[in-house]
């Protein structure tokens, strides 16, 4: 199903209907002096009309110079072009633009704007100097020492004596000033739960490095508060976990309704070309709101999706949607109505928190750790987002699902093995080591290798997009690499060889 674009409908129409009715030849009126006509639709003010006039040929003349006007006038801009098709089972994939600009992170995005806070005052002071003052002229300073001489002649004001108008002040401190200097500084705790973050700089042991060094003179970066940033991240993880199984009490729904609602929220993601966060943060919403609420009809599946996204986009986006447009793109299965009533429902099951960390979060950091490139960045999402859809695999933090897509990553883009690609600050960085990190790996491989027998494959298409480098379509996803991964026993032992597949690793 396509969508049609919405119609401006026009007061040009119902003008032009009264206007002709009952005739059939129209004259136009001549033009005389001192008659203004303005198009129908703008702000008109003392329209003079002539009284041998007829309203119907008035009216007529409005509606062509309307006319006209519209035709000279640009078309109406929508905030959302891009949506060409309905969402439903299946829909095309936004079309691809080539760019030869290279996708810019978040951390490198905000690179200008740190070198235009941090510039000199100086800078400032020379462009004030530069614009010149305006000139008075003798007129105004006439003016101005006529003014004072008439503020002048005014009867002075009679001035309080300073007794009256201390006994008038109030004293803010019932106590006196001296029990105040027997305070101390530092207290005892005696909450043990309160952490006591300090602003020292964390000593990492000798063999791991610091990667968070060179970013010292961007304010931007918090180098000083980013270890504690990520440590409260893991906190808030497995404060607000996804259980395994989650949907067993669910009746109506099962894990493949589940899997065609986040295939299709993926569409509808690419459609509005929202930013990654906003599709990531919207299936925690679903899966949070799924394991809390039990016996959820299965004609309320797609209405949960579309308000968490519209939930998440809120949270999230600069210039978030309207909600409309999700109705829109629902076939209007639902009203503005359901979608806020939906929306008030699953925030108040939340408890209005929305705090649970990403995926996409973790990975940054761990691929700063890493010293990645874009590409191994680019596939690890791929990665992750093919987990997402997968319900056996919604269970797993999301430091853990990022571990394990960026390990998986760096093998396949290189020729060494897991044991030397997963450093010591790899592994300090994200707390897991490799033996934690096998089967989730092993889980990974075996999602990617049946993406071509899968019908969801929105994700695949996603990242067939020039500026994601087009990392579904690498052929070392197909190689012999990630087939031995499977079959393996352990990570230990194997390496990509470029032995037996040059072309693939």
């Amino acid at each position: 199903m396509e969508i049609h674009t919405r119609k401006h409908h026009t007061i040009q129409d119902q003008e032009n209907a009264y206007a002709n009715k009952g005739k059939k030849n129209v004259v136009m009126p001549q033009k005389r002096q001192n008659v203004v006509l303005r198009a129908l639709g703008d702000v008109n003010i003392n329209i003079q009309v002539p009284c041998d006039v007829p309203v119907g040929k008035v009216a007529t003349a409005a509606a062509e110079i309307e006319k006209k006007a519209s035709l000279n006038r640009a078309p109406l801009r929508s905030n959302y072009k891009h949506v060409q098709s309905k969402v439903d089972t299946g829909l095309a994939v936004r079309p691809v633009q080539h760019t030869t600009r290279a996708p810019l992170r978040r951390e490198e995005s905000t690179g200008v704007m740190a070198r235009a806070a941090t510039r000199p005052k100086t800078a400032l002071r020379e462009t004030q100097e530069k614009v010149p003052k305006p000139k008075t002229s003798s007129t105004q300073i006439k003016r101005s020492t006529e003014g004072t001489k008439k503020t002048t002649k005014l009867a002075p004001v009679t001035e309080q004596p300073e007794k009256k108008m201390v006994k008038s002040l109030k004293p803010i401190l019932k106590e006196s000033t001296e029990s105040l200097g027997k305070l101390y500084l530092t207290e005892k705790v005696k909450d043990e739960n309160i952490i006591n973050l300090s602003l020292s700089p964390v000593r990492l042991p000798a063999d791991i490095e610091d990667i968070d060094a060179a970013d010292k003179a961007s304010p931007l970066l918090m180098s000083i508060y980013i270890k504690d940033i990520y440590k409260y991240l893991t906190e808030l993880e497995l404060r607000y976990p996804v259980e395994e199984d989650h949907l067993r009490k669910q009746v109506s729904i099962n894990e493949r309704m589940r899997a065609t609602l986040i295939d299709w929220l993926v569409e509808v993601h690419c459609q509005f070309d929202l930013v990654p966060e906003t599709f990531q943060i919207t299936v925690g919403i679903v899966d949070r709101y799924l394991q809390m609420v039990s016996n959820i009809n299965r004609d309320r599946l797609q209405l949960i999706g579309v308000a968490a996204m519209y939930i998440a986009s809120k949270y999230e986006e600069i210039y978030a949607p309207n909600v409309g447009d999700f109705v829109y793109v629902t076939d209007h299965a639902y009203t503005k109505e359901n979608v806020f009533q939906c929306e008030r429902e699953i925030l108040s099951k939340l408890g209005f928190c929305l705090a649970r960390p990403i995926p996409l979060s973790f990975l940054r950091r761990f691929t700063k750790a890493s010293k990645g490139t874009s590409k191994h960045h680019h596939l690890a999402k791929y990665f992750i987002d093919l987990c997402l859809v997968e319900y056996s695999m919604a269970h797993y933090r999301p430091s853990e699902l990022a571990a394990a897509s960026l390990c998986l990553s760096l093998y396949l883009l290189s020729s060494k093995k897991f044991e030397e690609l997963w450093t010591p600050t790899l592994a300090y960085y994200s707390q897991y080591n490799l033996q934690h990190l096998e089967p989730i790996v092993k889980k990974i491989a075996k999602i990617v290798v049946g993406v071509g027998k899968s019908k969801y494959k929105a994700v695949y298409k996603k990242y067939l997009d020039q500026r994601l480098a087009k990392v579904s379509a690498l052929p070392q996803l197909k190689g012999d690499a990630i087939y031995d991964l499977i079959q393996s026993h352990s990570l230990g032992s194997l390496q990509c060889s470029t032995v037996h597949s040059n072309s693939n690793c």
